[in-house]
């Protein structure tokens, strides 16, 4: 993705205001804004986020979205303090970016949130909601606790399953809960869109295809999220007892499928090997062919992955079906 160059027409900032003092500000800088570029934004987007540096990277992941997805973006600094006085500071910028010969604008809002107000940011975010646009809540890392009133004035939601410390509890069981209520958008998953490409690729022909109904088991290594995730979506697909699906911790994401089809053993392996970003795929058929292929790994840049994210409509019903998979995965290891 082509970093385009930003220009800021306009800021403003203050300790302890009120959401009305903050609209003020967005529509004097508006008004400087008529006058030099188009305003056109195809969205509200919400990142919630837990202290100053995590807002950063939020900042320099949407700057990159550059003209492709313009909003008007609120940035949400929760400050845990318990002892914090009920009060809210603001940062609010008017940028421009050059596209097609002419400006287009998008607006950023940073609150930082003290106090009472932390518990009920439905209230806080609802004002600056655009009218006629969805709003989209992206949780860079973290997942709403159960009944989360923000969930409530969302029309999407932005998650990032890997990016969730395993203490916070079965993130997976949680990202479940929360796709029956809204449609998400899971960054993690959408990263393994290339194995599971590479995978249904191995597949195709003749001599391939009759061993995708012969699964006898299948060996899933990775991180937390991404090997429940695969290895819930092969359950599901492959149609798998759980006990014919083995997980393993790995740095690096790896597919083993073992099949048998007319007698004749057939080993079916996409997998990626240290830290290199390439990708290799090995199909082994016991008296037959033996197929290598290594491709290089897709760019994941965070600003691309929040930007696919971004166009997302409607529930993502293999995701959903994956997220159930992971489930009896580990209900099958005695989990809850």
């Amino acid at each position: 993705m082509t970093k385009l160059a930003v220009t800021t027409i306009g800021s403003w900032e203050s300790e302890n205001v009120t959401v009305g003092q903050v609209e003020k500000a967005l529509t004097d800088l508006r008004r400087h804004q008529q006058r030099a570029a188009v305003r056109t934004s195809v969205l509200t987007l919400v990142a919630v986020v837990g202290d100053d540096a995590e807002a950063d990277a939020a900042r320099s992941i949407i700057a990159d979205l550059g003209a492709r997805h313009p909003s008007r973006t609120l940035i949400i600094v929760l400050d845990d303090e318990p002892h914090a006085p009920n009060c809210t500071d603001a940062a609010v910028w008017v940028h421009a970016i050059e596209r097609e010969g002419r400006a287009v604008c998008f607006e950023e809002v940073v609150l930082r949130v003290r106090g009472k107000a932390r518990h009920h940011l439905d209230s806080v975010v609802e004002p600056f909601a655009l009218p006629d646009v969805p709003m989209v809540v992206w949780l860079p890392v973290g997942l709403p606790s159960p009944g989360d009133p923000l969930m409530r004035a969302a029309d999407r939601v932005v998650v990032d399953s890997r990016a969730v410390a395993e203490a916070a509890g079965d993130v997976l069981a949680r990202s479940a809960t929360l796709a029956k209520r809204l449609p998400v958008a899971d960054l993690s998953w959408m990263r393994l869109v290339q194995w599971r490409t590479m995978l249904t690729g191995l597949f195709e022909g003749q001599l391939y295809r009759p061993f995708l109904d012969a699964v006898d088991r299948v060996e899933v290594h990775g991180n937390h999220g991404p090997r429940y995730l695969l290895g819930g979506w092969l359950l599901r697909r492959l149609n798998l007892p759980p006990a014919r699906v083995q997980l393993a911790r790995d740095d690096h994401v790896s597919v083993v499928i073992h099949a048998v089809s007319d007698g004749r053993k057939g080993t079916f392996t996409v997998a990626r090997r240290g830290a290199e970003r390439e990708i290799q795929s090995r199909v082994d058929i016991e008296d037959g062919p033996q197929v290598d292929q290594t491709v290089r790994m897709r760019e994941q840049w965070p600003s691309l992955a929040l930007a696919s994210a971004l166009t997302r409509v409607g529930h993502d019903e293999m995701y959903e079906e994956a997220l159930a998979g992971a489930r009896d995965l580990r209900l099958a290891e005695g989990g809850e």
